[in-house]
């Protein structure tokens, strides 16, 4: 399948998912959740290759099995997803790392790395006081997706990866919102949404820059 088919075959399935949040839970309704993610799976291993795809594969895999741990009803299901998100989030930061620009990091991005550390930082002070005994679990979560969002702004990574990036803390953030303080209007289909626009982004920025490089080789 062509990698068009592919990204148009995302915004359909993601779409669904987010149109039916009104009936959730549903039968089966984790298949429809993780759809995007393994058609985007495709297209890391259609578009990628050697450790790039072994990392970036693996980080949507991780980011799978979170999605269905999430939509299931078992014990510690909130725990279990935010350690496999965890495990994305890291293996994202060494993609990130692995595939950086060497040159320095532009001012805008370094202002914008410092706007993201306070950012985070209102968000510890906001959010861990609420969280209980899950108060150790969420702050290392926060502290990794920090850092993979600094990751893709100061490695250079293409624009595209930067906006998924950001993307991915929003949405996280509306999702401890919604967990340990007051749900914000239509809040499920608002973290469904930034979510599966992080991935995208993500991906095809990753795409986008590794087509780059192997033109100019």
């Amino acid at each position: 399948m062509t990698l068009k088919k592919l990204n148009i075959l995302f915004v359909i399935t993601s779409s669904f998912y987010i149109a039916t949040l009104a009936f959730t839970p549903y039968y089966m309704d984790f298949v429809s959740k993780v759809l995007p993610i393994v058609i985007l799976l495709l297209v890391c291993l259609n578009q990628f290759s050697g450790t790039k795809k072994i990392l970036i594969g693996t980080a949507l895999i991780a980011s799978g099995i979170g999605d269905v741990l999430l939509a299931l009803s078992i014990e510690h299901s909130f725990v279990l997803g935010l350690g496999a998100f965890l495990v994305a989030q890291l293996i994202y930061t060494i993609s990130f790392f692995k595939l950086r620009d060497h040159k320095l990091a532009s001012k805008q991005r370094i202002s914008l790395a410092i706007g993201v550390v306070l950012f985070s930082a209102g968000m510890a002070n906001y959010i861990l006081p609420s969280t209980g005994e899950l108060l150790i679990p969420v702050a290392i979560y926060l502290t990794v997706i920090t850092l993979m969002v600094l990751s893709a702004l100061l490695s250079n990574m293409p624009m595209w990866t930067v906006i998924g990036a950001l993307f991915f803390i929003v949405s996280d953030s509306l999702l401890a919102q919604s967990t340990f303080k007051s749900p914000v209007e239509l809040s499920t289909h608002l973290i469904m949404l930034t979510y599966y626009a992080a991935q995208f982004f993500i991906v095809n920025g990753l795409r986008v820059q590794l087509s780059t490089k192997n033109l100019s080789n």
